[in-house]
């Protein structure tokens, strides 16, 4: 197999998506399963391809690239194939006439888009990484936070709007779920169904934030992973505080949390959050996670005298930090991460 630098592999999210649609348009499973016919012992599975095809994380085998270049019929190498230009792969797929060059740009999504997407420009500030607070629903960690990472970042094809994924570190390993972000009126919807095998789907049912966006909040549910009587669903309220980390530093300290003091405001100080007023924000976060007299019975409803509560803490703390970045001209380093991210079972 020949040498290939992966340290010098670029644009392979923008790659993969001009692979797949050269391919047909076909979805990420089809795509694993076309790497597959080539060699049967190909290292392109289908959890981590989500990450490469959103950018989050490059493929690490060299024999990756190699396979990639033989799917799609190339005289060059794997090594090629991970660093070469976008305009120099496009070159390769639609030199010898088998894709037209704008047809195949718009089909990958990876045309220009029209400066009148006013859709999709009045929600870009909802893009970024978000830490993730909620109450564990296993019964061996009960009466502890479950902090847990989310991204939200714009589709690999225009059309889609808004991606998210969300990622837990449980007991039994690493588990991630993402799909796509929908708004209707002043909600916001994440039903992520597509993650780690066995991982079930997620429903995050959220209010929409005005700009900055620095927190969403609302209700979660899912099935209860980690229990003795098997999966039983659940619903808990969640909320989604933005940091300036890049998602893949915030969930390297995904974890149960410790029941001790200001646990939740040290937390997003240490992720480069600049928190002035940490107990005021502690206990806003605390009243939003276990509330009382939200409802009838059997009812718990978030109404936006939480959000509107909760979100200007959160609101005073990401400008203070954004503030300060302008300053200093970088993001305040985050404080190391005092448990490490439990093994990904992805």
């Amino acid at each position: 197999m020949r040498n290939t630098d992966l340290r010098k592999a670029r644009d392979v999210a923008a790659k993969l998506r001009l692979t797949a649609a050269l391919l047909g348009g076909i979805s990420q499973k089809e795509l694993c399963a076309a790497f597959r016919r080539v060699n049967p012992q190909t290292g392109f599975d289908l959890d981590r391809s989500y990450k490469w095809v959103q950018g989050r994380s490059l493929p690490r085998s060299a024999q990756i690239y190699e396979d990639w270049a033989r799917l799609l019929g190339l005289a060059q190498a794997g090594s090629w194939v991970a660093g070469c230009g976008l305009d120099s792969f496009l070159e390769a797929l639609c030199g010898d006439g088998r894709a037209d060059r704008a047809d195949l740009l718009r089909r990958a999504g990876l045309d220009t888009p029209p400066e009148d997407d006013a859709a999709g420009v009045a929600t870009r500030y909802l893009c970024g990484s978000y830490a993730c607070y909620s109450q564990a629903q296993s019964p061996y960690y009960q009466g502890r936070i479950l902090r847990g990472a989310l991204v939200i970042e714009p589709s690999p094809r225009r059309a889609e709007g808004l991606t998210a994924c969300y990622s837990q570190a449980l007991s039994l390993g690493r588990s991630h779920v993402a799909g796509r972000v929908m708004i209707v009126g002043s909600m916001l919807a994440l039903p992520l169904t597509t993650g780690s095998p066995g991982a079930p789907p997620v429903s995050f049912h959220l209010h929409l934030p005005a700009p900055p966006g620095s927190l969403l909040a609302g209700i979660m549910g899912s099935c209860t992973m980690v229990h003795p009587g098997g999966q039983p669903p659940y619903a808990t309220r969640v909320a989604m505080v933005r940091v300036p980390l890049p998602v893949e530093a915030l969930e390297r300290s995904n974890r149960y949390m410790e029941a001790e003091p200001l646990a939740l405001s040290r937390d997003l100080a240490a992720l480069g959050l600049l928190v002035r007023d940490a107990v005021g924000l502690e206990a806003r976060l605390d009243r939003f996670l276990r509330p009382v007299g939200t409802g009838w019975a059997g009812s718990d409803q978030v109404q936006m005298a939480d959000q509107v509560a909760l979100g200007g803490a959160c609101d005073r703390a990401w400008l203070d930090t954004v503030g300060a970045a302008a300053e200093t001209g970088r993001v305040p380093a985050p404080a190391p991460a005092r448990q490490p991210m439990a093994l990904d079972l992805g």
